[in-house]
Protein backbone atom coordinates (compact mmCIF):
# COMPACT_ATOMS: atom_id res chain seq x y z
CA UNK A 1 0.00 0.00 0.00
CA UNK A 2 1.48 3.34 -1.02
CA UNK A 3 1.26 6.62 0.86
CA UNK A 4 -1.25 7.92 -1.68
CA UNK A 5 -3.58 4.99 -0.93
CA UNK A 6 -3.70 5.74 2.79
CA UNK A 7 -4.77 9.39 2.46
CA UNK A 8 -8.52 9.92 2.65
CA UNK A 9 -10.26 11.07 -0.50
CA UNK A 10 -12.22 14.30 -0.43
CA UNK A 11 -15.59 14.24 -2.11
CA UNK A 12 -17.32 17.37 -3.29
CA UNK A 13 -20.77 17.17 -1.70
CA UNK A 14 -22.27 19.32 -4.44
CA UNK A 15 -21.54 16.53 -6.94
CA UNK A 16 -23.50 13.91 -4.97
CA UNK A 17 -27.17 13.18 -5.63
CA UNK A 18 -29.75 14.26 -3.06
CA UNK A 19 -30.44 10.67 -1.93
CA UNK A 20 -26.79 10.16 -1.03
CA UNK A 21 -26.74 13.50 0.79
CA UNK A 22 -29.68 12.27 2.89
CA UNK A 23 -27.64 9.18 3.85
CA UNK A 24 -24.66 11.35 4.81
CA UNK A 25 -26.99 13.58 6.83
CA UNK A 26 -28.36 10.57 8.73
CA UNK A 27 -24.82 9.33 9.37
CA UNK A 28 -23.75 12.74 10.69
CA UNK A 29 -26.81 12.90 12.95
CA UNK A 30 -26.01 9.44 14.33
CA UNK A 31 -22.37 10.38 14.95
CA UNK A 32 -23.38 13.62 16.68
CA UNK A 33 -25.89 11.75 18.87
CA UNK A 34 -23.22 9.25 19.92
CA UNK A 35 -20.69 11.98 20.63
CA UNK A 36 -23.24 14.01 22.57
CA UNK A 37 -24.08 10.96 24.68
CA UNK A 38 -20.37 10.35 25.33
CA UNK A 39 -19.93 14.02 26.28
CA UNK A 40 -22.85 13.81 28.71
CA UNK A 41 -21.39 10.67 30.29
CA UNK A 42 -18.01 12.40 30.64
CA UNK A 43 -19.62 15.34 32.42
CA UNK A 44 -21.51 12.96 34.73
CA UNK A 45 -18.29 11.10 35.56
CA UNK A 46 -16.59 14.41 36.23
CA UNK A 47 -19.39 15.37 38.63
CA UNK A 48 -19.03 12.03 40.46
CA UNK A 49 -15.26 12.50 40.83
CA UNK A 50 -15.76 16.06 42.09
CA UNK A 51 -18.29 14.77 44.62
CA UNK A 52 -15.75 12.15 45.78
CA UNK A 53 -13.12 14.86 46.23
CA UNK A 54 -15.60 16.99 48.15
CA UNK A 55 -16.55 14.10 50.45
CA UNK A 56 -12.91 13.30 51.19
CA UNK A 57 -12.16 16.97 51.86
CA UNK A 58 -15.06 17.07 54.33
CA UNK A 59 -13.31 14.53 56.58
CA UNK A 60 -12.08 16.67 59.46
CA UNK A 61 -10.82 15.74 62.92
CA UNK A 62 -14.29 16.66 64.22
CA UNK A 63 -15.82 13.90 62.07
CA UNK A 64 -13.80 11.20 63.87
CA UNK A 65 -16.11 8.75 65.72
CA UNK A 66 -19.24 10.37 64.26
CA UNK A 67 -22.22 8.15 63.53
CA UNK A 68 -22.85 7.82 59.80
CA UNK A 69 -25.06 5.80 57.45
CA UNK A 70 -23.08 3.21 55.49
CA UNK A 71 -24.61 2.17 52.14
CA UNK A 72 -24.93 -1.58 51.66
CA UNK A 73 -26.97 -1.26 48.46
CA UNK A 74 -28.41 1.71 46.61
CA UNK A 75 -31.44 1.66 48.91
CA UNK A 76 -30.20 0.00 52.11
CA UNK A 77 -28.11 1.89 54.69
CA UNK A 78 -26.93 0.78 58.11
CA UNK A 79 -25.59 2.92 60.95
CA UNK A 80 -21.83 2.97 61.37
CA UNK A 81 -19.05 4.93 63.03
CA UNK A 82 -16.33 6.88 61.24
CA UNK A 83 -13.23 5.46 62.89
CA UNK A 84 -10.39 6.44 60.54
CA UNK A 85 -10.30 9.78 58.77
CA UNK A 86 -6.70 9.41 57.59
CA UNK A 87 -7.44 6.88 54.83
CA UNK A 88 -10.35 6.10 52.52
CA UNK A 89 -11.34 3.27 50.21
CA UNK A 90 -11.15 4.36 46.57
CA UNK A 91 -13.01 2.70 43.70
CA UNK A 92 -10.38 2.31 40.96
CA UNK A 93 -12.79 0.71 38.50
CA UNK A 94 -14.17 -2.68 37.44
CA UNK A 95 -15.03 -3.63 41.01
CA UNK A 96 -11.58 -3.03 42.50
CA UNK A 97 -11.08 -0.92 45.60
CA UNK A 98 -7.85 0.35 47.16
CA UNK A 99 -7.26 1.93 50.55
CA UNK A 100 -5.41 5.23 50.16
CA UNK A 101 -4.44 8.10 52.44
CA UNK A 102 -6.88 10.98 52.01
CA UNK A 103 -4.27 13.21 50.32
CA UNK A 104 -3.47 10.49 47.77
CA UNK A 105 -7.17 9.86 47.19
CA UNK A 106 -7.76 13.54 46.46
CA UNK A 107 -4.79 13.54 44.05
CA UNK A 108 -6.20 10.42 42.38
CA UNK A 109 -9.63 11.98 41.87
CA UNK A 110 -8.12 15.30 40.73
CA UNK A 111 -6.14 13.38 38.09
CA UNK A 112 -9.34 11.60 37.03
CA UNK A 113 -11.17 14.92 36.79
CA UNK A 114 -8.37 16.36 34.63
CA UNK A 115 -8.36 13.28 32.38
CA UNK A 116 -12.13 13.35 31.91
CA UNK A 117 -12.07 17.11 31.32
CA UNK A 118 -9.42 16.73 28.59
CA UNK A 119 -11.38 14.00 26.86
CA UNK A 120 -14.65 15.91 27.19
CA UNK A 121 -12.99 18.91 25.51
CA UNK A 122 -11.83 16.69 22.62
CA UNK A 123 -15.34 15.32 22.23
CA UNK A 124 -16.81 18.82 22.36
CA UNK A 125 -14.41 19.99 19.63
CA UNK A 126 -15.35 17.00 17.48
CA UNK A 127 -19.07 17.70 17.98
CA UNK A 128 -18.54 21.32 16.93
CA UNK A 129 -16.74 20.17 13.76
CA UNK A 130 -19.55 17.72 12.99
CA UNK A 131 -22.14 20.44 13.56
CA UNK A 132 -20.33 22.73 11.12
CA UNK A 133 -20.23 19.92 8.56
CA UNK A 134 -23.90 19.24 9.21
CA UNK A 135 -24.84 22.89 8.64
CA UNK A 136 -22.83 22.93 5.40
CA UNK A 137 -24.52 19.74 4.27
CA UNK A 138 -27.96 21.22 5.00
CA UNK A 139 -27.09 24.29 2.92
CA UNK A 140 -26.04 22.11 -0.01
CA UNK A 141 -29.19 20.02 0.30
CA UNK A 142 -31.35 23.15 0.38
CA UNK A 143 -29.56 24.48 -2.71
CA UNK A 144 -30.09 21.19 -4.57
CA UNK A 145 -33.77 21.09 -3.59
CA UNK A 146 -34.23 24.64 -4.84
CA UNK A 147 -32.53 23.73 -8.12
CA UNK A 148 -34.71 20.65 -8.46
CA UNK A 149 -37.88 22.69 -7.88
CA UNK A 150 -36.81 25.28 -10.44
CA UNK A 151 -36.19 22.57 -13.05
CA UNK A 152 -39.62 21.07 -12.38
CA UNK A 153 -41.25 24.48 -12.76
CA UNK A 154 -39.40 25.09 -16.03
CA UNK A 155 -40.48 21.75 -17.55
CA UNK A 156 -44.24 22.53 -17.56
CA UNK A 157 -43.52 26.03 -18.87
CA UNK A 158 -41.42 24.59 -21.72
CA UNK A 159 -44.08 21.96 -22.51
CA UNK A 160 -46.89 24.56 -22.70
CA UNK A 161 -44.77 26.80 -24.94
CA UNK A 162 -44.66 24.07 -27.65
Amino acid sequence: MSAADSTPQTINLEDLPLAQLHKIKAQLEEEMDGLTTAFTQMKQAQAVFRECTSCIASLTPESQDKTILVPLTSSLYVPGKLSNIESVVVDIGTGYYVEKPTTDAIKYYDAKIEYVQTNAKKIQDTVEQKQASYRGLLEIMQYKLTQQQQKQQQKPAAASAK
